[in-house]
């Protein structure tokens, strides 16, 4: 793979795809500041001779005399003067697979990498040539991007249905692997049949079979391969009637794939590797410990040697989609460690469905997102009579009686990476359909009413005043603080510290006793106050929300501590966490942590003895800790249908803990437990007539109406 970066002139903030060094604009996508080569004089750019409306891409037909020639061994056996006569068509050919290539696009002046090129001049489909889309050509500059920066090891790109991704991927391999030396390319797809059959066969070999002459090097094997593209001198020579090159040295760079297994190309070193539809690996495969085993094959020693394709829509969190969007959250070239490399080594992208929505291009391969005046002649020449959004908005609102689907479609037609993360609302114990009402509420809003910071005691001195600090990198997302008459108020009773706004609001905690481990594993801290129903303030709402895991639990408990301060709220916890019930101690807050509530005590217990906060293994306990939540869902979450009002719940990590939480594996949702917690502290005593309805089990799926 071609790489044009200077290491010595290199700039960390800007990734230059230029050839020659030629810099030209510099672009943003996914997060990367990408430099354009340099606009070539007018006369060099195709269409400059062309009326603005018939400037678009064209194909450029191979002349008629050169396009019967098959292989490499006719092209030898042909006239001195037929071979002169072409040579500067085919040198021509070769700039551009190298350099990339310039034209006109209804007067802007546009440029395509030597592998968009080379798919949309030279690589036949099963559908044809391919159109130009602009959406593929952001595609194509970011992969570009992806491969001249020495510190990313690949792309990864979550993506609609039918955005042809697979068909970019298949293409850049067979472009690739007739042209490097001693090479190996790798595919692998949720399936090894949709490895071999749908990618390797239907689209690599066809693709490889398609391809001028010139471009074609000498071939091992078959010519309708199924296991291997191999580009090795035969042992046998292919008799001349199959037209096969023969002529030059061999490439001995191969493609072939692997069945999905976490190791499949384990010990083997890549020069490219595609992973076909990463988010949709089911167990027993992983795609996590897949590329943390696949990403070994693409380095030696600390330099980058190979390149990954990595791509997919998005399965339901349980089947697949949870471990690509963990991959998805270590890629975000914002997020950097000291080598500057992501977590995971790729440089993740997503565009929209709105801008590469199949039906939805003019002739220049323009997206026609919003609904135009009048309509658009479509690249395909079909009349476009409105935009994709509000295509994609219709759609939605047909099925808006049936939320399962519905959600389906958001997520495999997504306009946002949200929509393309969603889970299946099948088998949530909660109203999912009322939860994604409130994220979608939540991103819309303008200013959003959530702020990150951290919480220090003043001039760090402890026990004297709690501030709040901004900062985009805190701990803390806070949607409410209570007047400033309000915080850090002092209260004892018994001469004890305790909470003085208890009739105010109160929170909940899941902690944790061990520090962290080097890797990070365990689970996080949690933390959320919440305000009851009162006159003055915002009632039923949460007001503030912690996940997180510092290296010391200690940290965790000061910062719980200080929240608590701040606000004045008591807090329930597990009594089975006994580390922030003895800090609190330690410290003199402990009258800051509730007892159980009376609500919570069993009926049955011949003493009444109060102790710190509630057992988390109670059936009881786990039953009423589910109801809160549903109960809060019901009336303060999403829409409601009568008055047109949203909730007030802004914590969008919340509410997709929610989302995903198991009544029966409880230890991996933080924010769950501790919300509910908070919900549990809020709650006074239940009415005799609605015990029973603790009796109710959450382990059946949720019936969704609407």
């Amino acid at each position: 793979m071609s790489v044009f970066l200077n290491s010595e002139e290199y700039d960390e903030k800007v990734i230059k795809i230029c050839p020659k060094d030629s810099e030209g604009e510099i672009i943003e996508l996914g997060g990367l500041l990408i430099c354009l080569p340099k606009r070539p004089s007018k006369k060099q750019i195709l269409g400059h001779n062309e009326p603005e409306s018939l400037q678009m891409w064209r194909r450029i037909l191979m002349p008629k005399e050169l396009s019967r020639i098959r292989s490499m061994d006719e092209w030898a056996e042909t006239p001195r003067e037929f071979r002169e006569k072409f040579r500067p068509y085919i040198e021509e050919e070769f700039r551009r697979r190298s350099e990339g290539f310039w034209f006109y696009n209804n007067g802007a002046p546009t440029y395509i990498t030597g592998k968009h090129y080379m798919m949309l001049q030279w690589t036949k489909m099963d559908i044809g040539y391919p159109y130009f889309l602009n959406f593929q050509r952001e595609i194509f500059l970011h992969m570009a991007a992806c491969e001249a920066d020495p510190r990313c090891i690949g792309q990864l790109y979550t993506k609609c249905r039918r955005s042809g991704y697979t068909n970019i991927c298949s293409a850049v391999l067979v472009d690739e692997a007739t042209q490097v030396k001693d090479k190996l390319m790798g595919i692998q797809s949720k399936t090894g049949k949709d490895a071999q059959e749908n990618i390797f066969m239907k689209k690599v070999v066809f693709m490889f079979r398609n391809y001028p002459f010139f471009f074609k090097p000498i071939q091992d094997g078959t010519t309708n391969p199924r296991m291997e593209l191999a580009f090795r001198e035969p042992s046998k020579r292919i008799t001349k009637n199959n037209k096969t090159s023969q002529m030059g040295e061999a490439l001995n760079t191969v493609i072939n794939w692997k069945n999905t297994t976490n190791n499949a190309y384990d010990g083997e070193k890549l020069h490219i590797l595609y992973l076909d539809e990463a988010g949709k690996w089911e167990k027993p495969t992983d795609i996590r410990d897949a590329w943390r085993i696949q990403r070994t094959c693409l380095i030696v020693g600390k330099k980058i040697v190979g390149k990954a394709l990595v791509g997919s829509t998005v399965n339901p969190m349980s089947k697949g989609g949870k471990e690509y969007k963990d991959l998805w959250a270590g890629s975000d070239p914002l997020l950097r460690n000291a080598n500057g490399r992501t977590r995971t080594g790729l440089y993740r992208l997503f565009i929209p469905a709105s801008e590469s929505l199949e039906g939805f291009f003019d002739l220049y391969g323009r997206p026609v997102v919003d609904t135009p005046l009048t309509p658009v002649e479509g690249i395909d020449n079909e009349p476009i009579l409105i935009g994709a959004k509000q295509y994609l908005k219709n759609e939605r609102e047909s099925l808006k009686d049936n939320a399962s689907e519905m959600n389906e479609v958001i997520r495999q037609f997504p306009l946002s990476e949200d929509e393309a993360f969603r889970d299946s609302i099948e088998g949530s114990i909660f109203n999912i359909g009322k939860i994604y009402e409130q994220i979608d509420v939540n991103e819309d809003l303008f200013p959003n009413p959530v702020v990150t910071g951290d919480f220090v005691w003043k001039d760090g001195k402890q026990d004297t005043e709690v501030l709040f600090s901004p900062n985009p990198r805190g701990r803390f997302k806070i949607s409410w603080m209570p007047p400033v008459d309000l915080r850090n108020k002092k209260a004892h009773k018994n001469g004890k510290r305790v909470a003085p706004n208890v009739d105010m609001g109160c929170g909940g905690v899941d902690s944790y006793d061990l520090d962290a481990t080097v890797d990070g594993r365990g689970s996080k801290g949690a933390l959320h106050l919440y305000n009851k129903f009162h006159i003055e303030h915002p009632s039923n709402m949460f007001v503030l929300e912690y996940a997180s895991r510092p290296p010391l639990a200690k940290i965790f408990y000061e910062d719980v501590l200080m929240a608590a301060v701040f606000y004045g709220y008591p807090i329930l916890i597990e009594n089975n966490k006994y580390g922030i019930a003895r800090y609190f101690e330690s410290r003199e807050y402990d009258g800051y942590l509730m007892d159980r509530p009376q609500h919570l005590t069993s009926t049955s217990a011949k003493v009444k003895v109060k102790t710190k906060g509630i057992p988390s293994n109670s059936q009881d306990v786990i039953q009423a800790h589910a109801h809160a939540i549903e109960s809060y869902i019901h009336n303060h979450v999403g829409l409601n249908q009568d008055t047109g009002e949203s909730g007030n719940m802004y914590f969008n990590k919340t509410l997709e803990d929610w989302i995903g939480y198991q009544i029966d594996n409880r230890t991996k949702f933080d924010l769950t437990i501790s919300s509910g917690l908070a919900l549990l502290a809020a709650q006074k005593r239940v009415k005799k007539e609605k015990k029973t309805d603790l009796n109710r089990k959450f382990f059946r799926r949720y019936e969704v109406f609407g």
